[in-house]
């Protein structure tokens, strides 16, 4: 059986991480990419964990403001606008591991860019989640991409570019 993303986090570090090193905790895997990058707030970094659990991650949404996690899906506590001088709105990632939200995630992965005339595409087979992680901070743009197990592959393969149907 493959790996499935079981768990999603975001860690904080407030001073430069090359000179005040957090850590990852063991058998997560940390995307290494400031979700405030740009933004001059706290440090975060999104971490995740893979294992071959029968409850995997199926869906992730970002939430804005106040608004509640719909029914099933689980908020996470960090504003990813965190300590930015600039904050417009609050936003927070909510997981769900409900089978009725999808095929099981496998992979994620974080995106960014300085110009906004430019967007980068998520890689072939990647699903962009709607919502740009700096909106309203006034820093690059974030994008958090995901990558579905497939339909005919068995539990935990990677899709391949043919077969992912976001």
């Amino acid at each position: 059986m493959g790996q499935f993303v079981t768990d999603v986090n975001v860690l904080v570090a407030y001073d430069d991480p090359v000179r005040s090193p957090f850590h990852t905790p063991t058998g997560w895997e940390w995307i290494d990419v400031d979700l405030n990058k740009g933004a001059h707030g706290a440090y975060l970094y999104l971490v995740f964990e893979r294992s071959a659990d029968d409850r995997p991650v199926t869906g992730i949404r970002v939430l804005k403001d106040d608004e509640k996690p719909p029914a099933g899906y689980q908020k996470l506590p960090v504003d990813l606008n965190r300590g930015t001088p600039v904050h417009g709105t609050a936003l927070f990632l909510a997981v769900t591991r409900q089978e009725g939200a999808g095929r099981p995630i496998v992979d994620l992965t974080v995106t960014h860019w300085q110009d906004g005339s430019q967007e980068i595409p998520p890689e072939t087979g990647y699903t962009r989640v709607d919502t740009d992680l700096n909106k309203g901070a006034k820093g690059d743009f974030i994008y958090l991409d995901y990558l579905r197990a497939t339909e005919n592959a068995p539990s935990g393969s990677p899709a391949t570019p043919d077969q992912e149907h976001a």
